[in-house]
């Protein structure tokens, strides 16, 4: 999620119009008396117009300049004196109305016509009207000022850096406007930069703090080039010449506080950069609760919060960017941070899963900036959260053809290969990143690129080529052509030294660790490995550099008693022997648990084999009463032993002889049969109903 920066630019256009009138209507001599007369009041009108003017009261103003006119309909000044009066009053559309109406044809005002347009949103329209007045040579400091916020607006920042230079030009420090151009001049040349410009040695970005206005800006200028440290001390500084000015006005704490927040939103910004998180949604959230805060900087605090919070609390984040994005802010906001707040609103789309949604949204913005390879990124990582990494590598490889120089899209597609275990893919990857800046030197033999590549080489085995492409590095820093690096950096010099010793190159590795052992004498690290290359090739060196290790500290405990410490156990469960032999551990005897019987339990009765089996699987099992109807069930006429004909057992009338008891079985003898399971019984069948009466159905 992507945090961005506040506006900086403020720009104050002046408006002044000289509201007497001088001129007196003469007419015939019959005529006379009554134009002096109609004159008179024309004059005394203009007088009170005045005077509501410098009030501030310009409804009242208003009234005066519509009397004037009821009077004399084409009196330019009394239409000029309106137009500006509507202007105050902020009634653009009116004054615009009325600028067609009165001054059209004379192609008149225009100044008062395009600061009309600006303050109505119509920026384009606006820069029209004052390259016509430019053409037409009626241009003034005002228009000038008004010519240079446009552009500002317009984000045409070279032709309003142009203008503000111009205007200090012909400018001294004591007049009283002159920091208040130079404070839009430094944010002017923050804009540019903030939206990855370049710009000219004479545009150099400096730390002026005459104002908090200038050391703000100076700040923004500050965070765009990346030195945050200057851009916190800045922003500090203005902080506090901030509250003192305004204290020393007699400003009230709440307008204070208001023009604090700007500042405030800002140095938050920077804490978050430093990666300090927690001080920076502490000043958001101070803001945030501040009811007085301008649009713009609560939009720029509900994003940061949002990218701050990352991935946490995201239907507090959906309604906080739901209001950063509202329609008003969108004249208000430039183009980068309308950007920002985009894409934080599909990333968030991607962290609630709804992955369509975060598709069409990034979609819609690369047809906006089809050179941002963030949103690449973005659609890459709707596969990769679905588990789909094969098609995230395939359509950043896509995106990486149409963008073959962008280091975010390889790094990307190397970052995939390297969680499917693909060294070998994302060596290729890299080295076709590399071929294609090849011609940049600076940009190819950047320290991490190199040492990515190095690590790739050593991880497939192809550790020659490793060495090869460290003595080929060392030799571009060395010669300062590739960068402005001058010497490699320690832990590349370090990586390369070891590579060496470990391909028995030893003269080649001490000359690496000499060097780092020139640059830090106290690197133990570096010490060590120029001892063991020169124990090679130098025995005589080795041991010189060997008392040059800080000693091992010593330690008055005995060896033996160390040796018969165990581990994990106390001291004073150790048993005590005065003899110095090791002392032998009894074994232990597994004791066996006796097992758990019931009080009723008699061991001289055998138990029933059969105690596992439920009771109607039992052969002991017989069922209790049973109905009539299961009594006639069965098959029909089975001859019973020592019954009757109708089978109740009442008399032997076939005259069968009882059998005689068979003798008993020994118990050796006896043999236990399997018992078999009954079959379950049949579900009764359902009665039929009985047709009801009258019913035919």
């Amino acid at each position: 999620v992507y945090p961005m920066t506040a506006t900086s630019n403020r720009a104050a256009i002046k408006i002044s119009v000289n509201l007497t009138k001088y001129n007196v209507i003469i007419g015939t001599l019959d005529q006379l008396s009554l134009i002096m007369s109609s004159a008179e009041q024309i004059q005394a009108l203009f007088g009170e117009l005045e005077r509501f003017v410098n009030q501030g009261e310009y409804e009242k103003a208003l009234k005066i300049c519509d009397k004037i006119l009821h009077g004399a309909p084409d009196d330019i000044d009394a239409l000029h004196c309106k137009l500006i009066t509507l202007i105050r009053l902020e009634r653009y559309s009116e004054a615009l109305s009325l600028w067609s109406k009165s001054f059209k044809a004379e192609n008149k005002f225009l100044f008062e016509r395009a600061y009309c347009l600006y303050r109505s949103n119509q920026l384009p329209q606006a820069l029209e009207v004052i390259e016509n007045a430019k053409a037409q040579d009626k241009v003034d400091v005002a228009t000038r000022h008004l010519e240079a916020q446009l552009n500002y607006r317009l984000e045409n920042y070279a032709a309003c850096l142009s203008v503000y230079r111009s205007l200090l030009d012909e400018m001294t420090e004591e007049e009283g406007s002159y920091y208040e151009v130079l404070a839009n001049y430094n944010a002017v040349k923050a804009s540019m930069l903030t939206s990855k410009g370049t710009l000219d040695d004479k545009h150099a970005i400096d730390e002026n703090v005459e104002t908090y206005e200038l050391a703000y800006n100076s700040a923004c200028g500050q965070i765009a080039l990346g030195n945050l440290t200057k851009a916190q001390s800045l922003l500090e500084s203005a902080k506090k010449i901030c509250r003192d000015s305004m204290v020393k006005e007699e400003y009230t704490e709440a307008d204070i506080e208001q023009e604090l927040a700007v500042i405030v939103v800002q140095l938050a910004y920077v804490h978050q950069l430093q990666g300090k998180t927690e001080q920076a949604i502490e000043l958001y959230q101070s803001i945030a609760k501040s009811s007085a805060v301008d649009p713009v900087v609560a939009a720029v605090v509900n994003n940061n919060l949002v990218s701050s919070r990352k991935n946490q609390d995201l239907f507090d984040a959906a309604k906080k960017l739901k209001s950063a994005s509202a329609k008003e802010l969108d004249s208000k906001l430039f183009s980068h941070q309308k950007r920002v707040i985009a894409m934080n609103e599909a990333l968030l789309n991607l962290y609630m899963h709804k992955y369509n949604a975060c598709t069409d949204a990034t979609q819609k913005l690369l047809e906006k900036y089809p050179d941002n390879d963030h949103l690449y990124l973005i659609l890459a990582a709707v596969s990769a959260h679905q588990n789909k990494n094969s098609k995230a590598i395939s359509d950043l490889e896509t995106f990486a053809k149409k963008a073959p120089e962008s280091l975010a899209i390889h790094f990307a597609i190397i970052q995939l290969e390297l969680i499917e275990s693909k060294h070998n893919a994302a060596l290729n990857t890299l080295e076709q990143y590399l071929n294609n800046v090849k011609s940049k030197p600076q940009v190819y033999y950047q320290p991490a690129l190199i040492a990515l590549l190095v690590w790739l080489y050593e991880q497939t085995g192809q550790s020659e080529r490793a060495m090869q492409t460290l003595d080929e590095a060392s030799r571009q820093w060395k010669s300062g052509t590739s960068s402005s690096i001058s010497t490699p950096p320690s832990s590349i010099l370090k990586q390369t030294a070891a590579f060496k010793l470990k391909a028995r190159r030893f003269q080649d590795a001490a000359t690496d660790y000499e060097q780092l052992v020139k640059a830090d004498p106290m690197d133990s690290q570096a010490i060590a490995g120029l001892i063991t290359a020169y124990s090679e090739i130098n025995p005589a060196l080795a041991e010189k550099y060997g008392n040059a290790l800080p000693p091992v500290e010593s330690s008055s405990l005995d060896l033996a008693t160390l040796e018969r410490v165990v581990p994990g156990v106390k001291r004073q469960y150790m048993k005590k022997d005065g003899k110095d032999g090791p002392v032998k551990k009894k074994s232990k005897k597994n004791k066996k648990r006796k097992p758990l019987l019931p009080k009723t339990f008699d061991p001289s009765v055998t138990p029933n084999p059969e105690r596992w089996l439920p009771q109607r699987e039992r052969s002991t099992y017989r069922a209790k009463g049973k109905s009539k109807k299961a009594m006639a069930k069965g098959s029909q006429g089975a001859s019973v032993t020592g019954g009757g004909i109708g089978l109740t057992g009442s008399a032997n009338i076939g005259g069968a002889h009882k059998p005689a008891a068979s003798s008993p079985v020994p118990e050796a003898e006896q043999k236990e049969e399997p018992v078999t399971s009954t079959a379950p019984k049949p579900k009764p069948a359902a009665k039929k109903k009985k047709k009801g009466k009258g019913n035919k159905w």
